[in-house]
């Protein structure tokens, strides 16, 4: 079985253009430099052995002409001519199978129809008028992470966004995310994070929260190890999200209520918050590590340190929990096997993902004790 992939594998090699270009050249030098090296033996000390008339074959074919080597006899230089003939259209067939690849690939690339390689990548799924927000909060951040937009943007669009946000590894598949194909095609399989948006990029379709669940079942069925962080429209599918394992799901204007009984109530609140989020504001929350240095120590102590060196007004802590997932357990080649390993562990009411990952407390006691993986919020001014 083993041998059968292999040879199926080099089968596949040989019928790529790149390969056929390589295999053609480097068949002529050998062909080239076996002539050439047993026609001068012994009548031209410049052709000592067979690595002297490949030297020869290829300075001569890529038209670099050292001169250090040249043939005299009949037969060898009748090979100098044909190679002198022939090599530059050779190489010009090389020069233009490796261009049209590249070409390909960026038009390919431009088109959104590019398999994406990355691992450990971001997905972000579907567009509205949010997804700009996502985007410019991720180059605020200085985001490494390369992020992949799947959605039916055109390709004009897309490059539009590709360009302005040029600070950002942002590649582009265009497509339905809900498909399985679409999905394989941006590599979710290996993606460390998704990002699901009530999808209008296409004319055709109504933004919904179906579109949503559904790609979150596609998406965790593909890799049950990706996060993937939904916003839907109407609360009431708050639990078809839980139900298809979404790690964090958005409610849209969860907080609306809340924000304008307060513009009557409580006024300044709401002014608070939208200068907290606005994208010109001076100052942002800031989420940063404790540091191994605080560990065992209390909150007291670390907020008194904090004022101290006056960096910002800190507001809580939070504590990444590390519950026990079955599915960062499985292979990346997630089977059925393993999918019904881990429905069973979830009958039996183990192994799931339920327990909160992260828990913030705002302003907790003084005598809280820090641990190894806390981190703590604060409202810092924006380096610039």
């Amino acid at each position: 079985m083993v041998r059968n992939a292999f040879i199926k594998k080099i089968k596949e090699l040989s019928e790529k253009p790149v390969t056929q270009a390589v295999l053609l050249i480097v068949l002529i030098t050998v062909v080239a430099a076996l002539v050439v090296t047993y026609s001068e033996a012994g009548a031209n000390t410049q052709f000592r052995g067979f690595w002297d008339g490949v030297w020869w074959v290829l300075v001569t074919i890529s038209t670099v002409g050292y001169g250090d080597k040249a043939p005299i006899t009949p037969l060898g230089r009748f090979v100098a001519i044909v190679i002198m003939l022939f090599g530059v259209a050779l190489l010009s067939v090389i020069t233009a199978t490796f261009s049209s690849i590249f070409v390909t690939r960026k038009i390919k690339e431009g088109k959104g129809l590019q398999e994406i390689k990355s691992k450990g990548h971001i997905l972000l799924c579907g567009w509205n008028t949010q997804a700009e927000g996502i985007l410019t909060t991720f180059e605020k951040e200085k985001t490494s992470t390369p992020i992949v937009m799947i959605n039916q943007l055109t390709e004009e669009e897309a490059a539009d966004v590709i360009t302005r946000f040029s600070n950002l590894k942002l590649r582009f598949v265009r497509g339905d995310f809900t498909r399985e194909n679409i999905l394989n095609r941006a590599n979710t399989k290996f993606a460390s994070s998704v990002i699901i948006l009530p999808d209008i990029s296409s004319g055709n379709m109504r933004p919904g929260d179906e579109r949503t669940i559904l790609a979150t079942l596609s998406i965790k069925t593909i890799n049950p190890k990706a996060k993937v962080y939904a916003h839907i429209m109407d609360r009431d599918n708050l639990s078809h999200l839980r139900k298809a394992r979404a790690d964090e799901v958005i409610v849209s204007d969860e907080h609306s209520g809340y924000l304008l009984a307060n513009h009557v109530v409580a006024p300044g609140v709401p002014q608070f918050f939208k200068q907290l989020f606005s994208e010109t504001a001076p100052f942002a929350l800031k989420r940063r590590p404790v540091g191994s240095d605080w560990v065992g120590k209390t909150y007291a102590e670390f907020r008194e340190d904090y004022q101290q060196k006056g960096e910002g007004i800190l507001l809580g802590i939070g504590t990444m929990s590390e519950p026990f997932n079955l599915a960062d357990l499985m292979s990346d080649d997630y089977s059925y096997l393993d999918e019904f390993i881990m429905r069973k562990f979830e009958e039996a009411g183990r192994g799931g993902n339920d327990n909160e990952e992260v828990k913030v407390l705002i302003n907790p006691a003084g005598d809280t004790q820090l641990h190894q993986n806390d981190f703590y919020i604060a409202l810092e001014k924006e380096i610039e």
